[in-house]
């Protein structure tokens, strides 16, 4: 019985059940373009257009429109990926089809009409299809974490009680005098506090410090993944190397302000590059930054960019997700302002995919 209350199956159970929840538009849609196409062949066959080019005609009119329906009423997919789900869609649908109709013409040989046929088969088609469409059509899911300063201010346990274990990640935030005079130096032992309630989630904290190496120690025990910055006073190197002398990932963040070439020397020694999208680290609520869309840009083009992952924090929503394209990204007012914060974590997974933003 503990096996089903575990945090993380719940997490994957609510997950499922948001993705899947819109299966019944898809059903519809389905539905509505094989009648379609039906009435599409029936008709082009009066005006004397048989077979094949009836079907073929038939079955491209069926795709086009289940598409279109799918795009503005159930899957919310950016129009910068719309030729690539288009793409996905139609080799999906047509190779579906394709074995379907191999089926169809047996079943037509046995006395059934061109209807029966192809609704008898594509419903059996259904699932796999929609499976498919789902991986690749429509796909753009985002790990997201969620972000929490360790300086002694926010309640942990009711942000614990906010987002439960639905995001992929808890984001925690250190920032010290070296970064600012208005900053007072962190609480280091909340990271143990913040492990203690996602026992199971990986923990990655953020060093926004001048000198990392005097947090690194006190924090790596609990914690999975270190990020430090490129605007240091220490060797960046000699960081990187402390991090994974601790075992643990290393990061590499910087602020907007810094050009990204900079980091291109680092890009095969560490496990993942965050890139700051707010003008000022360390403060929550502010706006998000657009130049960061042409660094990300310009990283995705690297030839090493398979060896780490990349990652936007600071003014992601539900009006941005869509532009990023990013392996993670960390949210904090998005997510704990929301009325809906488990939803709101699982919108931006899914790039709000599933939602009228």
């Amino acid at each position: 019985m503990l096996h089903f209350l575990d945090p993380e199956i719940s997490r994957k159970r609510r997950f499922f059940l948001y993705r899947y929840r819109l299966l019944g538009i898809y059903i519809v849609i389905g539905i509505a373009s094989l009648i379609l196409e039906v009435i599409c062949y029936h008709w082009l066959q009066k005006i004397s257009l048989h077979d094949p080019a009836a079907t073929l005609l038939g079955l491209t009119t069926s795709i086009l429109f289940a598409f279109w329906m799918n795009v503005h009423f159930n899957f919310k997919v950016p129009i910068a990926k719309r030729y690539k789900a288009f793409f996905y869609f139609v080799l999906i649908s047509a190779g579906s089809a394709a074995v379907q109709f191999t089926f169809k013409k047996q079943l037509e040989e046995l006395g059934w009409s061109y209807a029966s046929a192809r609704f008898t088969i594509s419903g059996c088609f259904f699932l796999v299809g929609y499976m498919l469409h789902r991986k690749f059509s429509f796909a753009d899911y985002k790990k997201v974490g969620v972000a929490i300063y360790a300086n002694g201010v926010e309640d942990i346990k009711k942000i614990y009680e906010k987002v439960e274990a639905t995001s992929d990640f808890i984001h925690v935030d250190i920032i010290d005098h070296t970064f600012g005079e208005d900053y007072l130096d962190p609480k280091a032992y909340r990271a143990e506090v913040i492990r203690a309630y996602w026992p199971k989630k990986q923990i990655h904290t953020h060093l926004m410090s001048k000198e990392p190496s005097k947090w690194i120690d006190k924090i790596a025990p609990f914690v999975d993944a270190i990020f430090i910055h490129m605007e240091i006073d220490e060797d960046v190197s000699k960081a990187i190397s402390l991090i994974r002398s601790y075992g643990k990932k290393a990061g590499l963040c910087v602020t907007v302000q810094t050009p990204v070439k900079k980091l291109k020397r680092y890009a095969q020694s560490v496990d993942s590059i965050m890139l700051l999208a707010i003008p000022k680290p360390g403060e929550s609520a502010q706006g998000f930054d657009v130049r960061i869309l042409d660094k990300i840009k310009d990283i995705n083009t690297w030839k090493e960019r398979p060896n780490f992952e990349l990652c936007v924090d600071g003014g992601v929503n539900e009006k941005n997700i869509g532009m990023l394209s990013v392996d993670s990204v960390v949210s904090g007012s998005s997510v704990l302002n929301h009325p809906q914060p488990v939803r709101q974590i699982m919108c931006l997974q899914t790039s709000c995919n599933y939602e009228k933003v």
